[in-house]
């Protein structure tokens, strides 16, 4: 090390707030010159740098020293403290006495249960201390309260202080204030909260059409993120000019359901009518009581209230109310939050209002495309008597086969209407051919079996019945390719089109014709049977027979 050389030890020395330790290897020296890297002292108790390389000149006297490590500690805003074994003060810095706000001879000499009490060491302290003695540091992070400081949030640190033989006779208490920098990391948090609140009512928005579904998460996360135990949304009925409850969380399953309020009328009425947030608190400081309250919740013990009105493209969609058993810390950030957590459900509201809206529609369009083609049925049965109900029942008929088939059931929606207009296209048949008693000729016969292509011409044009094309087109196609209009073979043949097929000639030779009576339905079946492989797909034909009753309607 140069030109050092070693000195003897100095005495303990006690200054006005703190007592040093003694047994630091490189104390410090004035005027050197330092070269080289730095390396730590040799010293458990010591985390200084000694110079690697120096240039002696004069050494600093011990008191000089310690003066300077006292300047130190003194002007540190970390808390530091140096206790013994019997659980006593030994030393403590300025920053630590005025925390406390006591002089430094009303904490030297004292012990540790005396300055926090005896509750506080017991539960905080004394473990950490007995840690520390066993020869272990000790970490940990909590909030404590001080005399002039009030509540903080402190990482503290025990270090254990070891005599020159190795004795753990100290423990080295430093703790540092990390208040701003835990109430930024909880507010990070509470943030990351509310925005992922935010995100599950997005999710619930597009994913989900169900009003009710979007209405649960809106009051789940408005009293998780807010802090507040009830709360209820109650939508806009612009026809009667009334909010009407919708949905609610938090209140005592004897609470009866909210009457309609009419707009203006009570805190509800009042937030719809005028556009604004409005905050109640009930208690002897605002003068307000429980009376101002909706008539079905002032039997519980609510402290505050919120009415939030839920406006989206300046249109009102209905009220949340929020209610609390404690007035909760409402600050920039919350106020923030609950307002746009009223903006995101009011779109919510809009959007599930749009989508209804448009279920609706959808619903009376599909009813009104049915009736169209049960008019076309019916128009058709008028023309030929000799089938007359026959569309109807063979249309039951191809669902319940479908559905035994395995079908899913949207696609069940294409089969009946296939069936309900599996014979549109004899539409263009002329009646002299469609009506003639007697046998077809050859030239009639080819233009009646055109039929299947004047409906394809025809429902082509509609996309809404383009999936039920199959059945109209197809349906006189055979398993053995011998069918029309295109001969088509086996699997080549969409199923709902074999599907139908033996449903159609089951009813045929079931039914009464002016030609013959109905054949009985063992003899139906035979015939059915005997046509498996040749007309019929024969895995359709299984099932059939198998379900007969519950096709035909039996069961």
């Amino acid at each position: 090390m140069g030109n050092s050389r070693e000195q003897p030890l100095p005495t303990p020395v006690t200054c006005a707030h703190l007592v040093l330790p003694i047994d630091c290897t490189t104390i410090g020296y004035r005027n050197a010159t330092a070269t080289g890297a730095c390396m730590p002292a040799s010293s458990d108790n010591c985390q200084m740098l000694a110079p690697q390389a120096y240039q002696e000149q004069d050494f600093l006297a011990p008191e000089e020293m310690w003066r300077r490590y006292e300047f130190i500690a003194n002007t540190s805003h970390d808390f530091m403290t140096l206790i013994n074994a019997d659980y006593v003060y030994e030393a403590a810095n300025r920053a630590y006495c005025a925390a406390h706000c006591k002089r430094a001879d009303e904490i030297i000499g004292r012990k540790v249960a005396d300055v926090w009490g005896q509750e506080v060491f017991n539960t905080f302290v004394k473990g950490a201390l007995d840690t520390c003695f066993s020869g272990r540091q000790v970490s940990y992070q909590g909030w404590f309260e001080f005399s002039t400081l009030g509540l903080r949030y402190m990482d503290v640190s025990y270090y254990p202080y070891r005599d020159s033989n190795g004795a753990v006779t100290h423990a080295v208490v430093v703790s540092r204030d990390v208040t701003a920098f835990k109430t930024a990391q909880d507010e990070a948090q509470r943030q990351v909260q509310r925005l992922a609140a935010l995100h599950d009512l997005d999710t619930a928005i597009i994913t989900s059409f169900d009003i009710r579904n979007v209405l649960n998460v809106l009051l789940e996360q408005a009293t998780r993120q807010l802090g507040l135990d009830a709360a209820d949304v109650l939508l806009y009925d612009a026809a009667s000019r009334t909010l009407r409850y919708a949905a609610g969380t938090g209140f005592p399953p004897s609470a009866e359901t909210p009457p309609p309020v009419p707009l203006g009328e009570g805190l509800a009425g009042r937030a719809a009518s005028t556009g604004e947030i409005i905050s109640i608190t009930f208690d002897s400081s605002t003068g307000r009581d429980q009376a101002e309250l909706p008539s079905w919740s002032r039997g519980e013990p609510f402290a505050a209230y919120y009415g939030v009105p839920l406006l989206a493209r300046g249109q009102l969609r209905g009220v949340l109310e929020l209610y609390g058993y404690r007035v909760p810390q409402a600050d920039v950030e919350w106020l923030r939050f609950l307002d746009t957590l009223g903006g995101q459900a009011a779109i919510a509201l809009e959007n599930a209002q749009l989508v209804q809206d448009l279920q609706t529609a959808n619903q009376e369009l599909i009813a009104a495309y049915d009736a169209t083609l049960e008019g076309w049925v019916r128009t058709l049965d008028m023309r030929d008597k000799e089938t007359e109900g026959h569309t109807q029942r063979v249309a039951a008929m191809a669902v319940a086969l479908a559905r035994a088939m395995g079908i899913d059931e949207p696609n069940l929606v294409h089969v009946r209407r296939g069936a309900l207009l599996h014979d549109i296209g004899k539409m263009a048949i002329p009646d002299s051919i469609l009506l003639k008693p007697g046998p077809l000729t050859p030239d009639e016969q080819r233009l009646m079996r055109k039929h299947p292509e004047y409906a394809y011409e025809l429902l082509s044009r509609f996309a809404f019945l383009r999936p039920a094309l199959d059945i109209p087109y197809c349906h006189h196609e055979k398993w053995d390719g011998s069918g029309y209009p295109r001969g088509l073979k086996g699997e080549e043949i969409p199923l709902n089109a074999r599907i139908f097929a033996v449903v159609d000639v089951w009813d045929a030779l079931s039914s009464n014709r002016p030609y013959r009576s109905a054949l009985p339905h063992e003899e139906a079946c035979r015939i059915i049977r005997q046509q498996s492989g040749t007309h019929f797909d024969p895995a359709v034909v299984e099932v059939f027979l198998r379900a007969r009753d519950e096709v035909i309607g039996l069961e």
